[in-house]
């Protein structure tokens, strides 16, 4: 079994529960406003629309990889886990001013299609801060020991300190040219904290070794990076057929993937072309000097090499072979899907 058949199969455990705990919290909110139970029903319709849920089934995976079994306790315990992660999405698609969200709506928009732009954001912001707080509140329910939930508790308010601080440095590097070093300090808080927070906690409530758990943690951050470079590749080179949406979105947006930083350091014609703003982007002629800079193979080559380091720390882990299996098919998955993009 591939590691998108086990995503499928363990997605759709979690997603019954997710759901389960979504409905109650629609009919609270109901009890309190109607306004309030639309905006519910809003962040449900969010959360539930279809996806893979890697982060959450991460969790799972790595719970059953040293406990053996899978229980309701840890259901509900990814349920938290998808609810975190979907509260730094909606506040992504906020400050990335994004229309659409897995073929739907984003929430800011949903919202600020009935009184307008301020109102939208306004709102999706505090869903999202409420999606993290049923994120937590799903954890705090889960049934495990007191210190178990405490440790995932702290690893949850860390990793999304995290998230928030890289989030303002990718901002930040929108009105500046960071270095390759400089983006590499942004990085290991941005993907890598969704990653590091996912396997750690499967390997807290599932009490592993003190020394797996800091395998965990590199590998999970390895694993961000070169996802992190994977991602910001198809960005820019996958077609609208492929992606479903237009390349060099993020660099219309003056964004600075680590394939433009390494390019920017190469070839300073680049700089010219994405000084026209976002109107000016040429899409093609932006391709054409990442290539020849040789910056695209260069940042093919650190994301593998990251896809390398975590392979390496997942193997090393006590982990079932079955857990093992599914981490290094997705790692080489990341790894190899750089190829379609030249």
């Amino acid at each position: 079994m591939n590691y998108e058949d086990v995503l499928d199969d363990f997605g759709s455990v979690i997603e019954k529960d997710l759901k389960r705990q979504l409905d109650l919290a629609v009919n609270a909110a109901r009890e309190y406003h109607p306004f309030m139970a639309e905006v519910y029903e809003a962040m449900s319709e969010f959360v539930l629309r279809e996806g893979r849920r890697l982060a959450s089934s991460s969790t799972l995976i790595v719970y059953r990889g040293y406990s053996g079994g899978i229980d309701d306790g840890i259901i509900r315990a990814c349920s938290g886990v998808e609810l975190y992660r979907h509260s730094i999405l909606v506040h992504d698609d906020i400050v990335d001013v994004e229309d659409l969200r897995r073929g739907g709506e984003t929430l800011h928009r949903i919202f600020g299609s009935s009184f307008g732009e301020r109102f939208g954001a306004g709102t999706a912001l505090f869903a999202g801060n409420i999606l993290y707080a049923l994120g937590l509140q799903a954890v705090l329910e889960s049934g495990f020991e007191s210190d178990e939930i405490a440790k995932v508790a702290r690893l949850f308010a860390s990793e999304f300190r995290d998230v928030n601080e890289s989030q303002i440095l990718d901002q930040l590097f929108e009105h500046k040219e960071p270095s390759a070093a400089e983006w590499d300090v942004m990085a290991s808080k941005r993907a890598s904290s969704l990653f590091r927070a996912s396997l750690l906690a499967g390997a807290i409530l599932a009490r592993a070794p003190e020394e797996d758990i800091e395998k965990l943690a590199q590998a999970g951050e390895h694993i961000g990076y070169a996802f992190d470079i994977q991602d910001d590749i198809i960005d820019t080179f996958a077609t609208k057929e492929q992606y479903g949406r237009d390349p060099c979105g993020d660099i219309s947006k003056r964004k600075k993937p680590l394939h433009i930083v390494l390019a920017l350091e190469r070839d300073r014609s680049l700089a010219a072309l994405l000084g026209r703003g976002p109107a000016g982007i040429n899409v093609e002629e932006i391709q054409g000097l990442i290539r020849d800079s040789g910056a695209l193979e260069a940042a093919k080559s650190i994301s593998r090499e990251h896809a390398m380091k975590a392979e390496m720390l997942i193997l090393q882990t006590g982990m079932s072979d079955d857990a093992k299996d599914f981490f290094v098919s997705f790692i080489r998955y990341v790894g190899e899907s750089l190829d379609w993009y030249k």
